[in-house]
């Protein structure tokens, strides 16, 4: 149980996992879009950015939360963030910065081209990404702590690193009528990243105030788990439909049982290791079905 404990607090509060998560589910985006044989290394810095950047936006969105409302904290969490919070704020900003310009440098991407054609969605991945952990407008209330704003940011921050970046980079026009699939895809994976976040909610529905309004406070929780379960199984349908490798089908399927059985709170090593390690999972899924063509 320790050696467990011990683990979640390496990888899981450490925001390790969460990052291994954004990278490896991107990657699944990247075997599943494009030749296998033909991912480039500059296709890998990218996802060292991804993955980077992800463990930024959720350490300094549990920092700031642990700042201003360690209440709404879990207690092992709330402790290990006071402890060890400020260090890993300087880990991850500076490992950010350096995956980023690996990535805008790396393989002979120019600078300039990279930037000019996709900086629309830089400029939104950062305003998601900050505005869900804090807004400076008005009250400085994150978006998570508004009513109906904490799951769509959290599912459309997570389908726009793992689906539309790595469209993306790819050089795939997803907005184009050709390419109409990608958007497919992008749904099923809003649905299925919805799906797998409401176990959270359930968990922590006695600490977060009554005013977000979470499903589980409105519904109760087998009412939302069972909504949640609804939305992996038409995400699951989705990506047999419009994804071109059914990877992520197989990871959204087996999320079902894993999420019904957290109709109660369980133990965070549930969360931090189990849920977040569905989108690994999603990467190796896809990985291993291109490799059985």
């Amino acid at each position: 149980m320790c050696e467990l404990s011990g683990m979640v607090k390496r990888l899981g509060f450490t925001h390790f996992w969460i990052a291994i998560a954004a990278g490896s589910s991107a990657a699944g985006s990247l075997i599943a879009f494009s030749d296998h044989g033909s991912v480039q290394s500059a296709d890998w810095s990218f996802l060292w950015a991804i993955s980077a950047c992800t463990g930024w936006v959720y350490t300094f969105q549990r920092w700031m939360k642990s700042t201003r409302k360690p209440e709404q904290m879990p207690a092992s969490r709330l402790e290990f963030m006071q402890k060890q919070g400020g260090r890993l704020g300087v880990f991850w900003t500076l490992l950010s910065i350096w995956a980023t310009l690996q990535w805008l440098f790396a393989a002979g991407i120019p600078f300039a081209p990279q930037l000019a054609t996709q900086w629309p969605l830089f400029l939104l991945a950062a305003v998601m990404s900050i505005g869900y952990a804090f807004n400076p407008i008005g009250s400085g209330r994150g978006w998570r702590e508004r009513p109906h704003l904490k799951l769509p940011a959290i599912a459309l921050s997570w389908t726009l690193a793992t689906v539309i970046f790595p469209a993306s980079h790819l050089g795939i026009t997803w907005w184009e009528p050709e390419n109409a699939h990608i958007w497919g895809i992008a749904i099923s994976q809003v649905l299925f990243v919805a799906g797998i976040t409401v176990p959270f909610d359930v968990r922590d529905v006695n600490l977060d105030p009554s005013e977000f309004r979470t499903w589980p406070q409105r519904w109760g929780a087998s009412s939302s788990i069972r909504i949640a379960l609804f939305l992996l199984a038409i995400s699951a349908s989705g990506f047999v439909v419009f994804d071109l490798n059914w990877g992520r089908a197989a990871v959204a399927i087996a999320a079902l049982p894993i999420v019904a059985w957290t109709v109660r709170p369980r133990k965070e090593a549930v969360y931090s290791l189990l849920l977040d390690g569905l989108l690994i999972l999603q990467g190796s899924a896809v990985f291993w079905f291109s490799s059985m063509h």
